[in-house]
């Protein structure tokens, strides 16, 4: 028995250690990041990248708003369209999906099971593979660089359907019985009686839905190249560098990529308990 509880408490001792390490790496490429911001201009960053600056140019998270810039369109512009891009594609993708998994769960009809079935093959195959055709029916449509970009994300299908469709199974059907005996639409039972029960489970997925997309690259840097957000902006600004005549641009850099994380960073934060509570709660258990 002692050497049993010797080596558990090894193998915890271990875990932690590398846990630990882990999140010091992160917090220090954290740390790293914010000083970098704070230097006085480009020789101190490319001299002693790694050392603490003597003289702190707090100016720079201030003129990053306006001096960071992806062809005419300054940090303020990028920050307006992460915040529309983030906002639209999340409530759609959320709204459709939690739609969806709800017609398909609680209703029989011809097909139901292909198209839970088809929601997984989504979720399977390599989205490379459908770039090619993706990209050219967004430009075949017209609604590249525009908000309208924006009904990509309706399809209903993905991770948030298969969360949904769980939560769905679980929920019991005797209250809408009873809803349509009432004389309920099928429209009053499902905002009435269903979503108000599912309002945990959505708030979880559109947090993690907003993360992802304030976070997505790929898809404004194919779609959205004249109204970048700041993930594809601050990359932008970070390549045409070199051509820079700003004495201070790689501190201006870096601090635009700190203040781009202070928005999610703290809605994360804030709403950490309702991820992790709810999120379980709403299917990824069951």
């Amino acid at each position: 028995m002692k050497k049993a509880k010797i080596k558990i408490n090894t193998v915890y001792i271990i875990v932690f250690i590398l846990f630990g390490a882990y999140a010091l790496s992160i917090c220090y490429t954290f740390l790293w990041g914010v000083v970098a911001g704070l230097m006085e201009d480009n020789n101190v960053f490319i001299l002693h990248p790694f050392e603490v600056p003597s003289k702190f140019v707090f100016k720079n998270y201030v003129q990053a708003f306006t001096m960071v810039k992806s062809g005419k369109t300054s940090m303020l512009g990028m920050l307006f369209n992460s915040v529309w891009y983030t906002v639209g594609a999340t409530v759609l993708s959320v709204a459709c999906s939690t739609t969806m998994a709800y017609v398909v769960n609680k209703y029989k009809f011809f097909g139901r099971n292909i198209l839970f079935y088809i929601s997984l093959v989504v979720m399977i195959l390599p989205i490379v593979g459908s770039l090619p055709a993706q990209f050219r029916l967004v430009k075949n449509m017209g609604i590249d660089n525009s908000p309208l970009l924006l009904l990509m994300f309706c399809s209903g299908f993905g991770f948030n359907f298969i969360v949904m469709y769980g939560f769905f199974s679980n929920v019991s059907w005797s209250y809408a019985e009873a809803g349509f005996i009432d004389g309920a639409s099928d429209f009053q039972v499902f905002f009435n009686i269903i979503l108000p029960q599912a309002v945990p489970s959505v708030l979880s997925l559109m947090i993690l839905a907003a993360i992802g997309f304030w976070n997505d690259y790929q898809t404004p840097l194919m779609y959205l190249n004249k109204l970048p957000p700041l993930s594809v902006g601050l990359q932008d600004f970070n390549l045409n560098i070199g051509y820079s005549l700003l004495p201070n641009s790689y501190p201006l850099l870096f601090a635009g990529v700190m203040l781009s994380i202070v928005p999610i960073l703290i809605g994360f934060v804030v709403c950490q308990d309702t991820i992790m509570d709810n999120t379980v709660a709403g299917g990824l258990k069951g």
